[in-house]
């Protein structure tokens, strides 16, 4: 290796591992008051790659430069580890405290509202019906007003094994609900919205008893990235046809949306924020909260919260997936009174998210 080569090895070594820092910036800073480093986030797992690559480059050059990148991932290993978490070891829980199985799932409009049938059945329904969860967590729930479709006596039939319910619709137009759906096998004792302004997005919790204990479900559904069908469309074109100016005009047409929803966004996450931290009672957070772990709207709902995938997952566990994209922006949190075990992301592709489930172990004397 020359030394001319050597050290542009170097420099983009160098520029990988700040990169690191700068997604970690943005994790802390709020869109709202610096954009750019919320960016950065959707190249974490890219910059992850690259700082393993340097790292093995450099052990067969037999450098020290591999410091670079080693020092890098170490110092912001929360956040490596929150985008791809390896975790061998099984938790140890205490079989005999109370096991709550959460399911969380943004359903699509209840699977495009399809009529629920033994012989033909609609999947999405279907599905939660099999998981037989404690407490089920549903995003753009949908409800129909026509017969034809799956509406609201549906909806009461099919889920009679959940006496206790939380609906809130956002949208009531063209003859159905749209919105969420916190369905609970215990009592539910208080039911509120969060109270942020969005046209399409909502927060809601559910104060529920369990035995001598009360929890509050949080059900996020936080502000969509206003990426269409289309827009979607755009971006697999240019793999068919690369072109550069085309790529110039399709990111800034991208960006200025995303930069939109950035800001929304950050500012549903502070008011859930807020809402977890003045909470009386043990909090669990789910949903769909449009944004990947290394973002700012992950890190604020987070605050003291686990992520289940992140304490007890592997891999990648993306949850939304539609056409080149492919991101984890699902998830169920919950606080130091509980340990998580059995995390699941299904498999189902009934709609463009996965539904994710995990065993929640609630503990005693906390």
């Amino acid at each position: 290796m020359t030394a001319f080569i050597k050290w542009i090895m170097v420099l983009v070594n160098i520029t990988a591992a700040l990169a690191l820092g700068l997604v970690k910036i943005g994790s802390l800073i709020s869109p709202e008051k610096l954009l750019l480093p919320a960016y950065a986030s959707l190249f974490l797992l890219p910059l992850i790659l690259i700082n393993v690559f340097f790292i093995v480059f450099w052990i067969f050059c037999r450098k020290w430069h591999l410091l670079i990148s080693l020092i890098a991932i170490i110092i912001f290993y929360g956040t490596v580890k929150s985008a791809f978490p390896v975790n061998f070891a099984k938790p140890d829980i205490d079989t005999a405290s109370t096991k709550i199985k959460v399911l969380s799932y943004n359903t699509m409009n209840t699977g495009m509202m399809k009529k629920y049938k033994k012989e033909d059945p609609n999947l999405v329904i279907k599905y939660i019906l099999d998981t037989d969860a404690d407490i089920v967590c549903l995003q753009e729930c949908a409800i129909s007003e026509n017969s034809y479709q799956f509406n609201y006596d549906d909806f009461e039939r099919i889920f009679k094994i959940y006496p206790y319910k939380h609906v809130s619709f956002q949208l009531n137009k063209w003859s159905m609900g749209i919105g969420l759906v916190t369905l609970s096998k215990y009592p539910i004792i208080e039911k509120r919205n969060a109270g942020y302004k969005s046209i399409f997005n909502l927060t809601i919790y559910t104060d529920v008893v369990v035995g001598e204990d009360t929890l509050r479900i949080v059900n996020n559904h936080l502000e969509s990235n206003r990426v269409t069908a289309q827009d979607m469309q755009m971006t697999s074109k240019l793999k068919d046809g690369f072109d550069t100016d085309e790529l110039g005009s399709v990111t800034k047409y991208l960006s200025q949306k995303l930069s939109v929803a950035y800001r929304v966004r950050a500012q549903q996450a502070d008011v859930v924020a807020k809402l977890i931290k003045e909470s009386p009672y043990k909090v669990i957070s789910c949903g769909d909260y449009n944004d990947v772990p290394s973002s700012y709207a992950y890190t604020k709902v987070l605050g003291n919260l686990k992520d289940s995938f992140k304490e007890t997952g592997n891999g990648l566990g993306w949850t939304f997936e539609h056409s080149l994209y492919r991101f984890r922006i699902d998830y169920i949190m919950y606080d130091k009174a509980f340990e998580s075990a059995n995390y699941k992301r299904g498999n189902l592709k009934a709609s463009d998210h996965y539904p994710i489930q995990t065993d929640l172990y609630l503990l005693k004397n906390r």
